[in-house]
């Protein structure tokens, strides 16, 4: 992929009052400078492109931070790296990662939190290959903690129990949902879950097929994956594939991307189904903001495992892309994950790549959603 240099979402700049002094003063006082809000919307993406590099700033394009701030990213031991979001300290929000660059390599987030009394948002990203050992990968990583949005519906949350009592209702620092509702979850066994939210609104239901997105959050070789968009069920294996119970993130989105903004982009979401390949193409659901409704994709076969998944009107030579696994209908079908090859455009339209494993490395078959946003660029 090329990098794009330039600035975005230019954060406006505060004008700053004259203090006047002297008893000879006339007129009226100056207005009161407005207080800064010391927890600001947030949103970034990441695209960790060197991963045995100590240190380094990738350049803005498929990188970006709404502060405007730097973004660098420390290698601080084999597969194991801290992502700096620099003036981006705030509360509340979500972080997904995803491996890229096609192998088979599991990607968690290890923590991601304000630095305390400072002004950046730290990301800790672990990294395994295909048998659990901790393994150097290039990755992307997205946050937000965007609360308002103008269509659609947002709904993110993390989990704060691996084995929780009966169903737990999240604190409100832990979840958001833009119909205000509450979210709560179970575990149904060892690395099964259910989770709860408020059903859509009348406008979000038809033919408008909604995003979901899951990240094992923790230290140790876990992935996790969801079912089908709205079956509310997350299953965590660890890489050999054996359930084990895990913490984990989700981001449920209609008519919205992937870090929760629904104007001022283009963007797309939709899912392959392994069931539906017919010589060189395989069949899917999806929705494209830049068309009136459904659809608007296509997908392709590669090879064994690898799909290439083209969103009409999205191309661009910037924005991210992310994608997982997700189970099938039937207990029968073969589970895993997906990891990011790589995406680019193709006239207007724009082409994700992905490639696709069972548990130890495999590549196989799998159901693969994936997603892709654009960043309005100045």
């Amino acid at each position: 992929m090329r990098l794009r240099h330039g600035n975005v979402f230019r954060r406006a700049t505060a004008v700053l009052a004259a203090l006047l002094t002297g008893s000879a003063l006339t007129g009226p006082a100056p207005a009161a400078a407005e207080p800064v809000d010391p927890y600001p919307i947030v949103t970034a993406t990441v695209w960790a492109h060197s991963p045995t590099t100590a240190e380094y700033q990738p350049g803005w394009g498929y990188t970006v931070n709404s502060t405007d701030g730097a973004v660098t990213i420390q290698r601080t031991g084999v597969g194991a790296y801290r992502v700096i979001l620099a003036e981006a300290a705030t509360i509340g929000g979500i972080t997904h990662v995803v491996p890229y660059g096609g192998g088979p390599t599991i990607c968690t987030v290890a923590g991601s939190y304000p630095v305390l009394n400072g002004t950046d948002h730290i990301i800790l990203v672990r990294c395994f290959g295909a048998g659990g050992a901790a393994v150097d990968s290039r990755f992307v990583a997205t946050f937000t903690n965007v609360r308002q949005i103008s269509q659609g519906r947002l709904a993110y949350f993390s989990i704060d129990q691996a084995v929780p009592t009966g169903v737990r209702t999240l604190p409100a620092s832990l979840r958001y949902d833009s119909t205000g509702g509450t979210i709560s979850y179970e575990r149904l066994s060892v690395g099964r879950y259910r989770y709860y939210k408020n059903p859509n609104p009348a406008s979000e239901n038809g033919p408008i097929f909604p995003m979901v997105h899951v990240t094992a959050y923790g230290t140790s070789a876990v992935h996790c994956q969801a079912d089908w968009p709205d079956g509310g069920e997350v299953y965590c294996t660890n890489a050999a594939g054996q359930p084990v119970d895990a913490r984990f993130a989700v981001t449920y989105g209609s008519r919205v991307d992937l870090v929760g903004r629904a104007t001022g982009t283009r963007f797309a979401s939709g899912t392959l189904y392994r069931d539906w390949i017919s010589g060189g193409s395989i069949g899917g659901d999806s929705y494209n903001s830049t068309l009136p409704g459904y659809g608007g994709a296509s997908g392709t076969v590669l090879g064994t495992g690898r799909y290439q998944m083209t969103f009409q009107g999205t191309g661009t030579s910037y924005g991210t892309a992310f994608v997982n696994a997700h189970r099938g209908m039937f207990a029968s079908d073969p589970h895993g994950y997906c990891v990011l090859a790589g995406w680019s455009p193709v006239g207007t339209a724009e082409s994700i790549r992905v490639n696709c494993y069972t548990y130890l490395g495999v590549p196989t078959n799998l159901n693969a959603r994936i997603s892709f946003t654009t960043w309005p660029v100045t």
